[in-house]
């Protein structure tokens, strides 16, 4: 829905640089993420990402009372940054308009700021709005170093053991939904084996010969960069809380997962793990096959 209030982020924005102007434990922010930048120009479902620097950052990851500077916070908690490894007070104000306040002490920021992850981060584009000390001074260095980095790859031994816990774990969540815990397997499939999917999925497209696209952390734009076909085969993967539909998903999610591990071993030069997918695959098909009254014991 359209914003009914007259709050924008705008405001927020030019109230967060008074506020800091007047805080002393604040000594520089910047904007990142769809506001920061060009790469993916904010829309209207975005949301603003301030990165704070600060002499004590508990004072202001701690307290709430400070939010109420730039418009009514209605709902506000703590939460892992995206990258980085940091923490941020994520808030939803008025009309909606969503910001997150991720804070870092002076060393932490020195540091951090030199992770690959976070120079890709930069890379997208930046806007400083407050730097009382000149900490982002070598900002536009490194937007230039991180836009010259390829996404990192894992090592081969990484890759490998990626594919053994996804396998693994089919055989786990087979193991679960035979035994009645529906939920323990959807969670299985849908929040362990689906994010080593999408890792595969990334990693394929990376190593394809020519392949020229951005990559987001986590799930971020997979609709834009994936491809529609790719997409479209997502639509089988998530199960509903059902014990027939979570042994469909189950198997399409190590159906796609074979396609992609495979593709990868191919274009790394890896041996693909073909004994841990046979194995796997068959303890899955054979409980799948089983009839039998959950809890009886083999």
């Amino acid at each position: 829905m359209n914003n009914p209030y007259d709050l924008t982020f705008s405001q927020i924005i030019e109230r967060f640089v008074t506020y800091a102007k007047e805080n002393g434990n604040i000594r520089a922010a910047f904007i990142v993420g769809s506001r920061g930048g060009e790469v993916k120009p904010a829309d209207r479902w975005s949301d603003l990402d301030i990165v704070i620097v600060a002499q004590t950052p508990s004072s202001l990851l701690n307290q709430e009372e400070w939010l109420c500077r730039m418009g009514m916070p209605y709902i506000t908690f703590l939460e892992k940054t995206a990258v980085g490894g940091g923490t941020e007070r994520r808030v939803l104000y008025e009309g909606g308009l969503d910001v997150d306040f991720a804070v870092f002490s002076e060393p932490d920021f020195h540091e951090k700021k030199q992770l690959n992850d976070v120079q890709q981060v930069l890379a997208k584009g930046f806007h400083v709005i407050i730097d009382k000390d000149k900490l982002t001074d070598d900002f536009d260095h490194l937007q230039q170093q991180a836009g010259s980095l390829d996404q990192p790859s894992p090592s081969g031994e990484e890759v490998i053991n990626d594919m053994h816990d996804f396998w693994y774990h089919a055989v786990w969540a087979a193991k679960k939904i035979r035994r009645g815990e529906l939920l323990v397997a959807k969670s299985a499939c849908d929040e362990h084996m689906k994010p080593l999917l999408m890792n595969a999925i990334k990693l394929e497209r990376q190593t394809r010969n020519g392949a020229d696209i951005e990559l987001w952390h986590g799930y971020r734009f997979f609709e834009e960069w994936a491809g529609p076909d790719l997409v479209e085969r997502f639509t089988h993967l998530f199960p509903r809380y059902e014990a027939n539909d979570i042994w469909s998903s189950l198997t399409e999610t190590m159906k796609l997962y074979r396609e992609m591990a495979k593709e990868v071993c191919a274009r790394m030069d890896l041996q693909y793990p073909s004994q841990a997918d046979a194995f796997a695959t068959e303890w899955v098909t054979t409980l799948k096959n089983e009839r039998c009254v959950p809890g009886t014991k083999w």
